[in-house]
């Protein structure tokens, strides 16, 4: 419904500066979101007005009665809907981009072992196209670009090389995209896949343990700064306040509820959130 008002309200509007979002256009085909830049560029500038026009009428109503009718407020709310305008624009804009960065990283976690699960697949001399159907029974991104792979194969009768080429220009994994563009090179000439996939396992695997050992490293370092700043820090202070609230009078009991209740897992929270962030294993 959105998509056709706002294809209707910009379509032919926006179509003579198509090519200044062809780097929007990579980014919505590398993540398989099925619909056009041409569409999406329109939903982008609908958004945008829509949201300038919801937060101008909101703001004119709400700032003058909460700044008791200031001279200001509605200049505010004008610089307000401009600022809440911007951020809806950029949202929609650099989502795409968002969307593929997160898909990269899952694809990226997760290539080791659908590398190291085709490795032993081809061990058994499998047609190429028939390691991917088998890969695509797995969950992941991995599986659906090889679900993917192999409806082109089967369903659109394109041959397994073509099929791969589009695969790896429609990815945003440039390590994914590499090894596509070695099974390419190694199918058309005839090399032996399962010794290439193999020798890609080793690598990916290697550099897994890698990013494994960094990981344990932050862990270890994020760790000691949150028990020292934070819970060693909130002990004392608490402890502190509490000799002090003597001859400093009140407040110092809000303080602390704050600090105990709030504060601190407020922190701890956003601790998970960094660690499950920075984790290899997503």
């Amino acid at each position: 419904m959105i998509r056709k008002i706002a294809f209707k309200l910009f379509g032919k509007l926006l179509l003579p500066y198509l090519s200044y979002f062809d780097s929007l256009g990579i980014q919505i085909r590398s993540t398989r979101m099925k619909i056009s830049v041409h569409e999406y560029v329109c939903i982008v500038f609908f958004a945008s007005i829509l949201a300038f026009i919801i937060s101008l009428i909101t703001g004119s109503i709400l700032i003058p009665l909460l700044a008791e009718n200031a001279p200001y407020s509605y200049t505010l709310a004008i610089i307000l809907s401009f600022a809440a305008t911007a951020a809806v624009f950029m949202l929609t804009y650099y989502y795409p981009n968002m969307k593929a960065n997160s898909m990269k990283s899952r694809i990226d976690r997760a290539l080791p072992f659908s590398t190291a699960h085709m490795t032993a697949v081809a061990s058994s001399g499998i047609n190429p196209a028939e390691i991917f159907k088998i890969l695509s029974m797995k969950e992941g991104e991995i599986a659906k670009e090889a679900k993917i792979i192999y409806s082109d194969v089967k369903m659109f009768g394109m041959g397994i090389s073509a099929a791969l080429t589009k695969a790896a220009n429609r990815t945003p994994s440039t390590q994914f995209a590499e090894l596509l563009w070695g099974m390419i090179s190694v199918i058309t000439t005839g090399g032996d896949l399962e010794n290439y996939l193999a020798e890609k396992t080793r690598g990916y695997m290697i550099n897994y343990r890698r990013i494994l050992e960094d990981y344990s490293k932050q862990i270890y370092l994020y760790t000691e700064i949150y028990i020292t700043l934070i819970i060693v820090g909130t002990l004392f202070f608490i402890v502190l306040s509490s000799i002090m609230s003597p001859l400093t009078g009140g407040g110092a009991l809000f303080i602390q509820t704050f600090l105990v209740f709030v504060f601190t897992p407020l922190i701890s929270i956003g601790f998970i959130i960094l660690l499950k962030t920075l984790s290899p294993t997503g």
